[in-house]
């Protein structure tokens, strides 16, 4: 049984995306223009932040995050040891160590046991939220702020989830977003 059936959305959705191709085509706009400036803004404007850069992909916006901070070889990223491979392998491909923490029953990391896994060489926090659920936000927060600690929330399945009536993907330096059909807006 497949998990998501690409066909049937395809087929329920076809005249509105073939619509929007052939308007895309015929102004020529192929890569960053009109389309993806309103998706920027919009995002922005959803989520409760100043900016949002479109990508390829949500691993890519954990990286290319990690790289602009100059995050690399000696550094140490803490994660939450249930997730998909992407936040450990941004870290790995960014030459730092990855270092996880326990998740909670609710999935997403245990903040409580977040800084015993802290350690001189910590130079950022990627919290995952997970399945519409947001990590403890504030305590995190707190903890990054007493630390000088970045943080990069994975927020690929949490688009609309709010943790204290604010955004996922609104409290870290950086909030990263998958379109991935299977993610939820897919």
């Amino acid at each position: 049984m497949p998990f998501v059936n690409i066909p049937r959305q395809y087929q329920n959705l076809k005249d509105e995306i073939l619509k929007i191709f052939d308007n895309v085509l015929l102004r020529g706009d192929l890569i960053l223009r009109k389309d993806v400036e309103e998706f920027e803004k919009n995002i922005a404007s959803f989520v409760g932040t100043k900016y949002a850069v479109g990508l390829n992909s949500g691993t890519d916006t954990m990286f290319l995050s990690l790289m602009a901070l100059g995050i690399g070889p000696g550094d140490e990223v803490i994660t939450v040891s249930h997730t998909f491979v992407a936040p450990i392998a941004v870290i790995v491909n960014a030459g730092a160590k990855p270092i996880l923490v326990d998740a909670k029953d609710d999935f997403t990391m245990d903040v409580d046991k977040l800084e015993e896994a802290i350690t001189l060489k910590t130079k950022a926090i990627i919290p995952v939220h997970l399945n519409g659920r947001v990590c403890e936000m504030d305590k995190l927060m707190e903890i990054a702020k007493k630390r000088n600690l970045i943080v990069i929330e994975d927020a690929a399945q949490a688009l609309g989830a709010k943790f204290n009536g604010r955004m996922a993907g609104s409290f870290g330096l950086a909030g990263c977003f998958s379109f991935y059909q299977a993610k939820i807006l897919g």
